[in-house]
């Protein structure tokens, strides 16, 4: 009889934790009303600012409170690889800015997006999630929504900390995981404005504005600003150095190999000299852009390339420089470039059209093209 109150008292607790733990019943996916949903953007490209613990408005839970507009693959890699994308700053008594963020794990919450806001659009989960803290302590927590039709990503930050009694994360604030947001991206250089603006939806720990991140249009000279900010390591500097050591060696040995035995047929020579201009080249920005950044590999490989044509255009005494010459220079260049970003990125695709790319601007002469 002892025994009696306590399994009373076992099956209680049980009956609770049942309670608390049941699942919802299932609802078939519906798309929320046409004027639920929000442009980021202003023009083009649906969201539904919630997330939904279903595909249905009726389980619908926090609000979306950060959009981050720029190219979704590299907000993502603002976010969990920003030194190794080129987004870190370094100067001299500077610290190494890398990101706090690391992939989470999380329960799904679903979102939905349209590309015209006429329900023609779907409910998608998360497609990475990052946390900031501890899973079993603190934590801010992300989860990120990006557009598939337009260049924006929309997030939902929160802070929580992992209750034992609960066995799960319980949220502390939906303002104050937005507010660690901002504070980590506001003074990036590759951010150009952060402000609050208006989205006219309460609810979901909502004031009915988020947090706009803008980021620095992704042109070359864009992504350059942070790079002449970065200290190069000898392995990045290893890229032009090679190519202007190949273009101008072949340049030197010619002249060198003319001055001592100039009775022999030129045509020899160019037989030699050649190939190595050719391969040599490609072949080397191939091997050290391994495992580098893509753009910063880029960028000193074109670099790298326009340095040697000019200086080995110098050499002989070309001046002015025909407009057609630079043109073809500056294929090369940008062919040389390519074969560096798809080494540095592992594409055997984007890697092989450069390779091509630079094969055909070197035959273009022979061919009477240039």
């Amino acid at each position: 009889m002892r025994s009696r109150p306590a399994l009373v008292a076992v099956l209680l607790v049980a009956a609770a934790l049942a309670g608390t733990t049941a699942g919802s019943p299932t609802v078939e996916p519906s798309a929320p009303p046409g004027d639920q949903l929000v442009s980021p953007a202003g023009t083009e490209s649906y969201v539904w600012p919630y997330t939904s613990r279903r595909q249905s408005t009726a389980g619908r839970t926090l609000a979306l409170n950060v959009v981050v507009h720029g190219e979704p693959d590299r907000v993502r890699r603002a976010f969990v690889d920003r030194s190794g994308a080129n987004w870190t700053t370094v100067g001299e008594n500077e610290t190494v800015d890398v990101s706090p963020w690391r992939p989470a794990h999380g329960s799904v919450r679903y979102s939905y997006v349209s590309p015209d806001g006429e329900g023609n659009g779907g409910w998608i989960a998360p497609e990475y999630q990052l946390g900031v803290g501890a899973y079993f302590g603190e934590r801010t927590h992300i989860r990120a929504y990006p557009s598939a039709s337009a260049n924006w990503t929309a997030l939902q930050a929160h802070t929580e900390y992992w209750d034992w009694f609960r066995l799960r994360h319980t949220v502390t604030g939906v303002e104050s995981g937005a507010l660690v947001v901002e504070r980590d991206l506001e003074d990036e250089p590759f951010v150009d404005a952060v402000d609050r603006r208006t989205r006219g939806s309460l609810g979901g720990g909502s004031d009915s504005s988020w947090i706009a991140v803008e980021f620095t249009a992704a042109t070359l000279l864009g992504v350059a600003l942070p790079l002449t900010r970065r200290r190069l390591s000898r392995r990045d500097i290893a890229i032009p150095v090679a190519v202007v050591g190949v273009v101008l060696g072949v340049r030197a040995w010619g002249l060198a190999a003319e001055a001592v035995a100039p009775g022999v047929n030129p045509k020899l020579y160019v037989a030699v000299g050649y190939p190595v201009l050719v391969v040599g080249p490609a072949a080397l920005v191939n091997a050290l852009a391994r495992d580098r950044p893509p753009v910063l590999a880029a960028l000193l490989a074109f670099a790298g390339m326009a340095v040697a044509a000019g200086a080995d255009l110098a050499l002989v005494g070309v001046d002015p420089i025909p407009t057609h010459i630079v043109h073809h220079r500056l294929a090369l260049a940008a062919a040389l470039g390519t074969v560096a970003f798809g080494a540095a990125r592992t594409d055997r695709r984007l890697l092989g059209i450069g390779v091509v790319a630079w094969l055909a601007a070197l035959a273009a002469p022979l061919f009477g093209i240039v």
